[in-house]
């Protein structure tokens, strides 16, 4: 009897369950830094949706436990009348960390021992790629003296079989980085796990996006 025949996807699915391959990934190789967070979720949706979903910044209050406000603002912080991302655009971000019990909703209190705030600089919005990323803007003489640089990238994908993938990854460099490992790694990540709990709960608990 001849042996079945093996295609490339299936030699390339053997691959990946066996370790040899790495998973597939959206995100862009960046430099290493002195630590990240990440996170990836397979979700019941499509790309489009979820693309939709975390562009959607006004609504971020209804679902994220993590990120409860994300404005685009100008150089005078002001409230932009719109509010898509578009690069090289400043973001205001509310953050926290840990994030909320889920689920939340735009009246869920934050827990003020836990917010956190800062300035972004929207760096990549790449709809047909799938791909958004946004980094930290030292705006005080404080903040420059930390010696901190991060930026955030975010894609989703669309995976077959009614899925998409999600992920996210920040890493970050500069001396200040290490202790933000120490003080704040764990929570930090479990946030990063907490949001995408969240967009998964959103895109397969309703029709909207």
């Amino acid at each position: 009897m001849a042996a079945p025949k093996i295609t490339a996807l299936v030699l390339l699915l053997l691959l990946q369950a066996t370790g040899v391959f790495p998973a597939f990934t959206n995100l862009p190789d960046v430099p290493q830094g002195v630590f990240n967070v990440s996170t990836r979720i397979e979700i019941r949706s499509t790309k489009h949706a979820a693309w939709r979903a975390l562009t959607d910044f006004p609504k971020y209050p209804a679902w994220n436990p993590f990120v409860r406000a994300s404005i685009m603002i100008s150089s005078e912080n002001a409230t932009l009348r719109d509010q898509y991302p578009r690069e090289g655009r400043r973001l205001f971000l509310r953050t926290q960390i840990p994030a909320l019990p889920l689920p939340v909703n735009e009246n869920t209190p934050d827990v003020e021992s836990n917010t956190q705030y800062s300035y972004e600089n929207v760096t990549a919005v790449q709809r047909k790629r799938g791909r958004l990323a946004w980094a930290f803007i030292p705006t005080t003489e404080a903040d420059q003296q930390l010696d901190l640089q991060s930026e955030r990238w975010s894609a989703v994908s669309d995976i077959g079989r009614g899925k998409m993938l999600y992920e996210s990854r920040e890493v970050f460099h500069g001396t200040t980085a290490e202790l933000i490992k120490v003080l704040t790694g764990e929570a930090l990540q479990a946030s990063f796990d907490a949001q995408g709990q969240a967009l998964k709960a959103l895109l397969e608990g309703c029709d909207k996006y």
